[in-house]
């Protein structure tokens, strides 16, 4: 058995180690640069999604996505709700359109004050203990309904708004999206 120089046995380890070097240094960086393209697709498909950013940070719902529509006293109430538990707390949001005459019905509609036969937002930290704030009449939201679907039920669209909370501080909540069975 021939020796062989010490060189040539670096040369099978000097590439190894290389290679993984280069390996190591390609970042597959999964984290876009626009935070919107972090959030679910629109789709309006009943894909069980509720997402927006919220000062431009994505907030997604964690496990907590539903939506409800009933009949009372001959008028209809539509909620639509996703909420997360992470480092800031219990938060939710929920989008509701109260005592419609006539049902609700796919369209753009302004978020005000909470106001039966009307549609607003809420948002809350820790159940409304450390916060509950919601949409105004004097800076309204905007909900876009874009599938309102009785017989699959899934409802679908998009939101956006700004609340205060109880410091003067502004959230601006964008680029919303919601895909929901009822």
């Amino acid at each position: 058995m021939k020796n062989l120089p010490f060189t040539q046995h670096l040369l099978p380890i000097t590439l190894l180690t290389f290679y993984l070097l280069t390996l190591v240094a390609c970042s597959n960086d999964d984290k876009p640069e626009n935070p919107v393209d972090s959030l679910p697709p629109i789709t309006q498909t009943g894909e069980n999604t509720f997402a927006c950013l919220i000062n431009g940070k994505p907030f997604f719902s964690s496990s907590g996505r539903r939506a409800s529509y009933t009949f009372a006293d001959g008028a209809y109430t539509l909620s639509i709700s996703g909420w997360r538990n992470d480092d800031i707390g219990l938060r939710s949001i929920l989008l509701s359109c109260l005592d419609i005459n006539g049902g609700v019905k796919e369209g753009a509609f302004p978020l005000t004050t909470r106001i039966s036969n009307g549609y607003s937002a809420r948002y809350t930290i820790g159940g409304g203990l450390t916060l509950d704030t919601g949409t105004k009449d004097e800076n309204p939201g905007l909900l876009t309904i874009t599938r309102f679907d009785l017989e699959e039920f899934i409802v679908s669209g998009t939101f956006e708004f700004s609340v205060i909370d109880d410091e003067g501080n502004t959230l601006n909540f964008t680029d919303g999206r919601f895909d929901l069975k009822f």
